[in-house]
């Protein structure tokens, strides 16, 4: 389900605060821009799982936030994906759009900020890609994740560096889920064996972006496989200003661990 209308440095890891009823997360972005790769997949689509499985390899790049949009125009072919969303459709159409001033929407597509056919088959370019995503970042973004019985209440402030003009922006939360595996029983994957990771569960936003620090706090639902939380910042291009992400699993077993 989803709830949406429509640094090239580490982050900042800790549990913290030990003498609070409870412990809490904490993520902090850093200078630089950190990328946002936007796969656009589905179950359904027999040229995706090599997709997938590039994602699944790259998520230990720590440089880059990653996340898996899955799209619902498969469903019609046979298999309903049971991660896909309209919602996630009209995102990939809407960026397209921006980017390219025309609706020409497939799967699978990888975007990076305004790059919306991104060169991911190819490392040598796709690398490239991502470097020049590293650039100043314009917005500074710190995410807070603090357990409470069987949620958690998460935290998101984003704020604009000093002496960089506003453009008009939006902050968006995701929730991810890792992990998953699906054997669909019909459509042109039938038989064979899904893995999925990063996928978008839930989103929040978006919230416009000003001059003025903007805070948020949601209630997360905990997840039984492993999950975390990623925020982005996007103008109005689609330009990713600056992204964050908290892997709330790693997080809960490092408080428990600590007590």
């Amino acid at each position: 389900m989803q709830t949406l209308s429509w640094s090239t440095g580490m982050l900042l890891l800790v549990a913290a605060c030990p003498s609070a009823a409870a412990e809490q997360c904490t993520a902090r972005s850093g200078a630089e821009t950190m990328p946002l790769v936007e796969l656009y997949t589905a179950e359904g689509c027999n040229t995706c799982p090599p997709a997938d499985r590039w994602m699944s390899k790259r998520i230990t790049d720590t440089e880059t936030n990653w996340l898996a949009f899955h799209v619902d125009y498969w469903d019609k072919e046979g298999w309903v994906d049971r991660f896909a969303s309209p919602l996630n459709t009209q995102r990939q159409r809407a960026r397209v759009i921006l980017a390219e001033g025309k609706d020409a929407i497939y799967t699978p597509q990888v975007m990076v900020g305004m790059k919306v056919q991104a060169p991911w088959r190819e490392d040598g370019r796709f690398n490239r890609v991502l470097k020049e995503a590293r650039q100043p970042a314009p917005v500074a973004l710190a995410l807070q994740a603090q357990p409470q019985g069987k949620s958690w209440n998460v935290r998101i402030d984003a704020t604009r560096a000093a002496g960089v003009a506003a453009v008009p922006a939006e902050l968006w939360l995701t929730q991810y889920i890792d992990d998953q595996t699906t054997r669909p029983r019909a459509g042109e994957n039938r038989g064979v064996t899904l893995h999925h990771d990063r996928v978008v569960h839930k989103v929040w936003g978006p919230w416009k972006v000003g001059n003025d620090a903007l805070s948020k706090s949601v209630a997360v639902e905990a997840e039984t496989s492993p999950w975390g939380m990623t925020a982005f910042v996007q103008d109005a291009r689609g330009n990713t200003l600056q992204s964050i992400s908290l892997p709330a699993t790693a997080c809960a077993a490092a408080s428990t661990a600590s007590r």
